[in-house]
């Protein structure tokens, strides 16, 4: 009797703590993915560098001053498949939206051979390239490219 309720106990205690740290690792890692994903993530470095001078705004009732528009931001979702990805380290995203900056906007491990980002923009046409350890490389998923310079460069057009 006292054996059956040791092995009982005992089994109750294994399930106990399978329900328990199974789930605990699986959040443990999804939590990790959001926070290596945000520790990447720099407002300053996708402000966009196109700045416009918006003339006042006059309210239409006389000393009521009217208040300014926002700009509509676009969330963009910039994606590259790499087919040998067991070797890349990092692939980011440089252009005039981040003033060409190759460490502005990293692209976060989404599955064996997929990489991505999202970016918001307001409407307007863009040019980028990916940059893949240190190597800059046009869009393969965009055939819109354009002479930037003395390099090719991939155009999106945000609208």
């Amino acid at each position: 009797m006292i054996v059956e309720r040791k092995t009982a106990l005992i089994i109750l205690s294994l399930i106990a703590l399978c329900l328990i740290s199974v789930p605990t690792v699986i959040f443990n890692s999804a939590v990790k993915k959001y926070f290596n994903f945000m520790g990447h993530w720099s407002v300053a470095a996708i402000k966009p560098s196109k700045t416009a001078q918006l003339p006042p705004m006059h309210g239409r009732i006389p000393g009521q001053t009217a208040e300014m528009p926002q700009p509509e931001l676009h969330f963009v979702k910039f994606t590259i498949k790499i087919t040998n990805s067991q070797s890349v380290k990092a692939v980011k995203v440089e252009g005039d939206f981040n003033k060409w900056n190759p460490d502005a906007l990293i692209l976060v491990k989404k599955d064996k051979n997929l990489w991505a980002t999202i970016v918001p923009l307001p409407p307007g046409v863009y040019h980028y390239l990916y940059n893949i350890d240190g190597q800059t490389i046009l869009d393969p998923m965009n055939p819109e490219t354009a002479a930037l310079g003395d390099r090719k460069v991939s155009v999106l057009t945000v609208k």
